[in-house]
């Protein structure tokens, strides 16, 4: 699974499918759901800026990869070395997931430096 993540300015995301099968979600700027589908390896989606994407493979696992169609894309990602989560007090992350201070420890120290939640195994 690769974090949730998206483009911060006004980058276009084209992802294609190399490999496996991956299941995508798309939140638009309103928080509202646009897309959640299958896709299989030899086909493309377009996610545009400003909206959230995350990419689930299937149990054999995936490969992608995208072109952004600006020279100097920024992106952020809700976990990792870019996380916006790290701008969010451990009491704030506490009271919107309703969670104790030692699974909001956990949860946080998990996803310091990786975009990729699960990575395939070796």
């Amino acid at each position: 699974m690769c974090s949730p993540g998206f483009s911060c300015d006004s980058a276009l995301q084209v992802t294609y499918i190399v490999r496996g099968s991956v299941r995508v979600q798309v939140v638009g700027v309103d928080g509202k759901r646009v897309l959640e589908t299958h896709i299989k390896a030899g086909c493309l989606f377009i996610v545009l800026r400003f909206f959230v994407v995350s990419k689930i493979g299937n149990p054999d696992g995936m490969k992608w990869f995208s072109i952004i169609t600006t020279p100097n894309p920024m992106f952020t990602h809700l976990a990792g070395r870019t996380s916006a989560w790290k701008a969010l007090s451990p009491q704030v992350l506490q009271a919107a997931f309703n969670v104790s201070p030692d699974v909001e420890k956990q949860f946080s120290s998990n996803r310091i430096a990786e975009e990729i939640f699960f990575p395939p195994p070796n």
